[in-house]
């Protein structure tokens, strides 16, 4: 049964608010039938993205739109001095390969490329650059450097999403077209959904995953 719309809104709402990381107080939630748009602003980029993470961990939420806008707070950061920050962060993080990603900015907005060897360096990247005060934004143009990609790859998700007990439950079929996996069906959470895209990246020679799940708690 679908929650109602103010008791998502209203647990929504409760969950940011108790997130420590979090200024919530400009946020503002709205619910319609288990589809929740957050509007308003928040100081940093870093606290935009924990902002979709809390949403989505709210049972009977089945689609998220993150409209929230990012305001700095006293003296804003010049390009120069934001870019320099950036280069720093990705050399000194232990995760990404020092020299394979390059960040430009402009306007607060951080564009990444290069190439890592897998999605969570690729993942790594962004994250370490989320957390950099003054970023309003992240494009990831960062490429995965192809490897050969068994024959049976599709085989091989099919079964780690069995063995999963998040996911164990829900009815997903994987395919897959040269590196890229596609991954449809039906999950009840969006832990589950997020555990099956994970377990996807984590096969050999995936370049690209498809997302085509559909929630329905």
């Amino acid at each position: 049964m679908q929650k109602p719309n103010h008791l998502l809104e209203f647990d929504v709402k409760e969950t940011l608010g108790w997130d420590s990381g979090i200024d919530d107080r400009r946020i503002e939630v709205k619910a319609d039938d288990g589809h929740v748009t957050l509007t308003g602003s928040v100081p940093s980029y870093y606290e935009k993205v924990r902002a979709t993470e809390d949403a989505w961990s709210v049972g009977g939420v089945k689609a998220l739109d993150n409209e929230l806008l990012v305001g700095l707070e006293g003296a804003a950061i010049n390009d120069a001095q934001l870019e320099l920050a950036c280069r720093d962060a990705l050399d000194h993080d232990r995760f990404v390969p020092k020299g394979s990603v390059t960040p430009t900015v402009r306007d607060g907005h951080v564009q990444l490329r290069g190439h890592v060897r897998n999605p969570f360096q690729r993942d790594a990247a962004e994250f370490v650059i989320s957390r950099l005060e003054g970023v309003l934004g992240i494009e990831n143009l960062v490429a995965i450097s192809p490897e050969p990609i068994p024959s049976d790859v599709a085989d091989r998700v099919n079964k780690a999403l069995k063995r999963s007990a998040i996911i164990d439950d829900s009815k997903i079929k994987v395919t897959n077209d040269g590196h890229t996996i596609y991954l449809t069906g039906v999950v009840g959470s969006y832990a589950a959904m997020r555990e099956a895209l994970d377990t996807a990246w984590q096969a050999p020679g995936v370049d690209r995953v498809v997302n085509d799940l559909v929630i329905v708690p």
